[in-house]
């Protein structure tokens, strides 16, 4: 019963409003070959802006090019794959917790996993690696199973999943849980190896489903994809300065700070217990030093390599889990815990309290008083929930509290921020103008040198056109190609004495990285004007894109015209 509700709670997190959000990170790439895969009928070769692109294997694509084939091509289609997988993380995270630790502790893992920021932002993302994170879970799980000689299916399924992983991300699908897969053999190298029939089927089992695409490829191009993929996109992204490289090298400290917050700051406490003296009897000790040494021989590749970004401690995040599951379920707490937990409680109440202060930054026609009221709410329950918590701070009641508390504003969030803030910007009127600008002259190229609003994605999204990044701006007006421009005030002033240069529309954004905490305080409303260097209609005031603002501005006139008239 208690699982069926963490799943039904966990739902509620990932699937409401799953397509309202803009796009954000990599899922334009993920997206826009998933969408090619269907209009060419190619599902062999990924493709993104019509050009083939082997950065990512294709499981990923297969998977979101399904769902649009059920449900259409739309945002919330391709997130469903992912979001999807998510929940399925949630009952690896589960059932490796029981084999490892005991019932409790893995549902205490799965909840802590489900309230964690990273999953409950990048489950609604249409990328590979929340199902990165799945695969790799569900590998150490059957490691862990194969130590019961009885169970002869886990080593084949084994061989699946690791294939699958391969097929999904490539080598560090297999290095991640590879790592955990060997502290699990390490203490059993001397005792007989696995039956050689059901060793050569997971094997083979690997094989197919990891290499087989690969060698398709090569047989249909050649050796240049798997060069670009194998050394481009792997052995250069660790060793060179090619990608997301010049982040420090603790960069992976900081960066689970944010991604599993609020539980990251119980976890050193957490880590602490797992390593008390081998003659201490203590629930689960063993199990959590091994989780601590997989943990932390997977930062060791992570750490070193030149590329980092926040979203790779993903597949991390359910060990993590694991150990503070643990820590929350199997330790008893002392009363360094109990003041560690009145810390944390009555600073995340504090944060919340600070909440009505922050959406007073957003401007009003972004967020409707309903859903500042709503969000404000929201808020000022959960820190009273959570200053009620801090009181009597025992395990049980810190989890629920801070587990209850994350969720409901997680659903607050993505039910009545995400959607209003969304629905206000002008991003689909801008598409629509670049519609019927393409509809009139399909050889129009656009062009854009900053893209603040995020509008470059839903343009290729939906029109399956590429936005041009370039900055010299003078020399696209003054070229004979015809073009469209998006463009900020200070570089449309800057162009407007030049003849050519026609006023398309205009818009009233937010930037979009102004929801972010840190930026908040600089979520000031600009302007987008899209601009064509050939003949056409004239911008007229009320053909401005549905921007809640503009509609506001333009019932008030109405209003003010009747009432004159009357």
């Amino acid at each position: 019963m208690k699982l069926a509700l963490v799943l039904l709670g966990a739902c509620f997190i990932l699937f409401p409003a799953l397509g309202a959000a803009s796009l954000e990170r990599a899922e334009i790439y993920f997206l826009d070959g998933a969408r090619a895969m269907l209009e060419t009928g190619d599902w062999l070769i990924p493709r993104y802006q019509a050009q083939a692109f082997f950065d990512k294997p294709p499981l990923t694509y297969w998977l979101i090019a399904l769902c649009f084939e059920l449900l259409g091509v739309s945002k919330g289609a391709g997130r469903l794959a992912p979001a999807v997988a998510a929940l399925l993380l949630l009952l690896a995270t589960f059932w490796l917790g029981r084999f490892l630790l005991d019932r409790r502790a893995g549902l205490a893992a799965m909840i802590i996993l489900a309230t964690s920021v990273g999953f409950m932002s990048f489950g609604r993302l249409a990328m590979s690696d929340m199902l990165l994170a799945l695969l790799s879970t569900l590998a150490v799980a059957l490691g862990v199973k194969l130590r019961e000689a009885s169970v002869a299916w886990a080593l084949p399924a084994l061989g699946a999943v690791l294939g699958l992983g391969f097929l999904n991300k490539g080598p560090i699908a297999v290095l991640l849980p590879g790592l955990g897969l060997a502290l699990l053999a390490w203490p059993r190298r001397r005792e007989q190896l696995p039956s050689p029939r059901l060793l050569a089927l997971a094997v083979a089992l690997f094989g197919l489903l990891g290499f087989a695409w690969f060698a398709a490829i090569y047989a249909r191009l050649g050796a240049e994809p798997l060069v670009h993929f194998f050394l481009r996109e792997n052995l250069e992204r660790f060793a060179a300065s090619t990608y997301d490289s010049g982040q420090p090298l603790f960069f992976y400290v900081g960066a689970y700070l944010s991604v599993g917050a609020p539980w990251s700051a119980f976890f050193a406490l957490a880590a602490a217990r797992a390593w008390r003296p081998p003659d201490v009897v203590v629930p689960g000790a063993a199990a959590a030093r091994f989780l601590l040494l997989w943990l932390a021989l997977m930062l060791v590749p992570l750490s070193l390599s030149r590329g980092k970004i926040d979203y790779y401690l993903l597949p991390l995040l359910p060990a993590f889990s694991l150990v503070l599951g643990r820590h929350f379920t199997q330790v008893r707490w002392g009363r360094l815990d109990r003041l560690w937990a009145v810390v944390s409680l009555t600073l995340a109440a504090a944060a919340l309290a600070l909440v009505p202060l922050a959406l007073q930054q957003i401007p009003d026609g972004w967020i409707s008083p309903w859903r500042r009221l709503c969000l404000g709410a929201v808020a000022a329950v959960g820190a009273l929930a959570l200053l009620a918590a801090a009181r009597r701070p025992a395990p049980r009641r810190t989890l629920s509290a801070l587990a209850a508390v994350s969720g409901a504003v997680a659903i607050a969030v993505v039910t009545l921020l995400v959607p209003g803030f969304v629905a206000a910007q002008p991003n689909r009127s801008v598409v629509e103008r670049v519609e019927r600008e393409f509809a009139r002259r399909r050889e129009v190229g656009i062009v854009s040198c900053q893209d603040p609003a995020r509008v470059q994605r839903d343009i290729l999204f939906f029109t399956r056109r590429a936005v041009v990044e370039r900055c010299d701006l003078w020399q696209i007006v003054s070229g004979r190609r015809p073009m469209l421009l998006l463009l900020q005030e200070s570089e449309y002033q800057s162009l407007q004495s030049v003849p050519r240069v026609r006023l398309v529309s205009v818009h009233d954004y937010v930037p979009s990285a102004s929801l972010s905490l840190d930026k908040l305080d600089r979520a000031q409303a600009a302007r987008l004007f899209l601009v064509a260097n050939y003949p056409g209609p004239r911008y007229q005031e009320q053909q401005v894109g549905p921007s809640r603002r503009h509609k506001e501005r333009m019932k008030l006139l109405r209003q003010r015209r009747r009432k004159r008239q009357g």
